[in-house]
């Protein structure tokens, strides 16, 4: 596919047309990459192993020990109807009354955060959601044991395949993801144009890949 460069970046046809859209007409939108994991249970337990987080579920109660800063408002009403919410579940790590780690997934719906009508899941799959770290945690690798700990989990619900968005440019997530095994399908978009939500997100096309 021909590329064109901007801002000593290349870019294809349809990506410059969403950037002019961005700068000039108040669009926003995001390239979101679409990741799937068909789970390998043998590797999965091998690496689980060695886990010795103190992993609880979560209960609503639990984010109220989270960073004040990020757990608030919307945020926190968002968290009120997932645990509600049949196919969502939480979990996290608290050392000394903080909530140091948090970690979601779901097994009914792929959610976007444009969109308030979701995509529905095949039966055999889960989701991995977002995740958060306080400041005071980072740098200790939690995500990477915190992605597998996901992973078995939903194996233990008899899901064999897992799904990750990832947003472009987002290296850090990417390679978390690769180093849990999971592989690039395609990428689409989402966003706001002229006050109205969109994605291009076809799922399934990729569900018999």
């Amino acid at each position: 596919m021909k590329s064109f460069s901007y801002k000593n970046k290349n870019y294809s046809f349809k990506d410059l047309i969403l950037i002019f859209l961005s700068k000039y007409l108040g669009t926003q939108f995001g390239k979101m990459h679409y990741l799937r994991l068909n789970i390998d249970i043998e590797r999965t337990k091998s690496v689980m192993s060695d886990f010795n987080l103190q992993v609880k579920e979560l209960c609503y109660e639990d984010f109220l020990l989270g960073d004040k800063n990020i757990f608030k408002g919307k945020k926190l009403e968002l968290i009120k109807n997932r645990i509600i919410e049949d196919g969502y579940k939480a979990y996290g790590i608290i050392e000394n009354g903080k909530l140091i780690y948090s970690t979601w997934f779901s097994t009914k719906n792929l959610s976007l955060t444009i969109q308030t009508k979701t995509i529905p899941l095949l039966l055999n799959e889960g989701i991995l959601e977002d995740s958060y770290t306080h400041p005071i945690a980072r740098n200790r690798q939690l995500h990477s044991q915190m992605n597998i700990f996901r992973i078995m989990k939903l194996s233990e619900l008899g899901k064999n395949r897992i799904l990750a968005l990832v947003l472009d440019g987002n290296m850090a997530a990417f390679k978390v993801q690769f180093k849990s095994g999971f592989e690039a399908l395609g990428t689409f978009y989402c966003g706001r144009f002229l006050g109205f939500n969109f994605h291009t997100l076809k799922k399934s096309k990729y569900d018999n890949k």
